[in-house]
């Protein structure tokens, strides 16, 4: 056939910046699929159809050949180019949205999870003074990971640089009392990669995960999305209550240097209870020691994983409390008998870090940059802690009340169970709260907002802690 359709829809936008044989393959395939062009039907020649589009002859024999690759066009020698009958009929549009299969829909929902964990403003907890990042530290660093790892263009360890384990072995053997090594280290991209690999290696179907209650809402999404149940356990001032764990648990998640999102720290007695229940129930403990390196005027208690001396307990950190969140770099200590597993799991799922990234942060670990960045940043957020402190205090009255403030980065303002803490969270110049309950699994007894006072400059902070104590507490 000479004309086989109307030619206006095929003539191409030149403004697009679309490749014109791409556009004119988009166009042809369009018809094919809508039927204004059927089966059979035969196509003008390359030279006829370039000339009547105002297209080069080249750039219309592409298309077709494309198209011919695709299924859409045959070609017949000494008869043409034709319209190919199609292999898979086309289906109409639904009107309707589409059902989600039960387990899309189980995953989606889980984004509320970081809804409920993000707040906005000074006041927004997790959240680093990234103004004070030591960049030309880290620059420092990053030239010489490039210099000795620039012709390294292939695949790095899955468990990540022997140098970076080896640099965080020392870190957490300096500030959390930990013996370990590399062996037992796995580089992941920050904390919550390390939850979801805890999971993969240490929770069959048939048994439970035990969270705190309150909790740190995307370990909650971490768990939920492999289907695990979770037994949420009640925390006080002093942390998760021990006795109240079951027994059908594959492991515990705990924060016991600072709980998340209360702030108390589990004492020596409960941390012994802790590592006899795991022991008793055959059960193992997943530490996220999140932000234990900021202290108000005590050293913390060490790590539980340093008293561990039945291989119970598996160590979780992450760098984006300590630098900053866009360098999306944690890590994961698994007791011995476990490092295999770990370093298995991890390889089926991610075969690791960038090899310059992780680099640049063992010599930034090693040259002893990082640990001159804490030391300035602990007198930092020292300072804004006293200055949140100081300002709600004059406003609390009986209604509410501060939680533990000795450690961290964030303070837990707790009120009465009867305060609207969801409804009250939108505050002004922009301020978004983290509601407390909101973080509950379980309890309807938790309220109040919890406060970080790192994400800003100290008049930033000071402003809005007191325009908090003097609107929302009054």
């Amino acid at each position: 056939m000479e004309e086989p359709l109307e030619l206006e829809p095929l003539f191409p936008n030149r403004t697009s910046g679309e490749n014109l044989a791409v556009q004119l393959a988009r166009r042809l395939r369009d018809a094919i699929q809508a039927g204004t062009l059927s089966a059979g039907t035969r196509m003008l020649g390359t030279r006829q159809l370039a000339k009547r589009l105002g297209l080069g002859r080249n750039t219309v024999a592409l298309a077709f050949e494309q198209l011919t690759a695709e299924g859409y066009f045959e070609t017949r020698v000494g008869s043409g180019t034709f319209v190919a009958a199609p292999s898979i009929k086309r289906l109409p549009n639904r009107r309707s949205p589409r059902a989600l299969p039960s387990r899309t829909a189980h995953v989606t929902s889980l984004r509320s999870y970081f809804d409920a964990a993000t707040g906005s403003g000074p006041l927004r907890p997790g959240m680093p003074d990234l103004s004070l990042f030591p960049s030309r530290a880290w620059h420092r660093s990053a030239r010489k990971a490039l210099d000795a790892y620039d012709d390294e263009l292939g695949y790095g360890p899955s468990a990540g640089l022997r140098s970076l384990r080896e640099a965080i072995v020392t870190h957490v053997g300096q500030f959390r009392g930990i013996s370990t090594s590399a062996e037992n280290v796995i580089v992941v991209e920050g904390a919550q990669a390390a939850m979801h690999l805890a999971a993969i290696v240490l929770a069959p179907a048939s048994r439970r995960i035990a969270v705190e209650d309150p909790c740190y809402a995307l370990a909650r999404a971490a768990f939920e999305a492999h289907g695990a149940h979770l037994d949420a356990v009640a925390v006080d001032d002093d942390g998760i209550m021990v006795d109240r764990l079951g027994r059908n648990v594959a492991f515990a998640f705990v924060t016991p240097t600072h709980q998340f999102p209360l702030g108390g720290t589990l004492p020596l007695s409960r941390r012994a209870a802790l590592l006899a229940w795991a022991r008793s129930a055959d059960a193992y403990i997943v530490e996220d020691d999140y932000d234990s390196e900021f202290t108000a005027k005590t050293r913390p208690l060490p790590a539980l994983q340093s008293l561990d001396r039945d291989e119970r307990v598996v160590y979780v950190g992450s760098f984006s409390k300590t630098l900053a969140p866009a360098i999306r770099v944690g890590y994961a200590i698994a007791p011995p008998h476990l490092a295999q597993a770990f370093r298995a799991g991890r390889a089926s799922t991610s075969l690791g870090v960038s090899v310059a990234l992780q680099a640049t942060l063992a010599d930034f670990i090693a040259s002893g940059r990082f640990a001159r960045h804490l030391r300035k940043m602990n007198s930092v957020y020292e300072r804004r802690r006293s200055i949140v402190v100081d300002a709600l205090a004059p406003h609390l009255g009986t209604a509410f009340r501060l939680g533990p403030a000795q450690t961290g980065l964030h303070v837990a303002l707790i009120a009465r169970r009867t305060f609207d803490d969801v409804g009250l969270s939108e505050v002004s110049d922009g301020q978004r709260l983290v509601p407390l309950s909101r973080l509950c699994v379980r309890r309807r007894d938790c309220r109040g907002f919890v406060l970080g006072f790192t994400n800003g400059s100290d008049a930033d902070i000071a402003k809005a802690a007191s325009a908090l104590g003097r609107n929302l507490l009054r």
